[in-house]
């Protein structure tokens, strides 16, 4: 007799939400507590270093991402999950219902089509930032 045999669709139903929202409020608990044991990590070798008279090291500098790569992965991974969807709703369901999968990747495709558009904006700006130090 399987273990959870006991257990109705009606109950599954009721903790589906209650697993996400306890899942997101996990990560958010793990990311504050990482973060804060970065931040203590950095004080204590501040503080080691004046402690030796050491030059107090600087903080790592984040390189921030230009925009495109960030709208690219999203329209990557909306676009796969757009066409998943068509394809299986498509085949299981009927192409009628298969239509619904069109949505995630009209937006996975707009959001591609903007980051390509971002990316020949940053090359435009970067390229006459440099004509520009040049004529200098």
């Amino acid at each position: 007799m399987p273990l959870f045999s006991s257990i109705g669709p009606e109950t599954v139903a009721v903790f589906i939400p209650i697993l996400f929202v306890m899942g997101g409020v996990l990560i958010a608990v793990t990311a504050v507590i990482i973060n804060g044991r970065n931040k203590d990590l950095e004080h204590r070798e501040r503080i080691i270093a004046m402690e030796k008279g050491i030059a107090i090291p600087e903080p790592p500098v984040a390189e921030k991402k230009p925009v495109h790569s960030a709208r690219r992965a999203w329209g990557l991974v909306m676009s796969g999950i757009g066409l998943t969807l068509t394809i299986a709703l498509g085949v299981s369901q009927g192409f009628e219902n298969g239509v619904w999968g069109l949505l995630p990747l009209g937006i996975g495709v707009g959001l591609l089509i903007a980051a390509a558009l971002d990316k020949k904006e940053l090359s435009e700006m970067v390229r006459s930032e440099k004509t520009h130090n040049m004529s200098m």
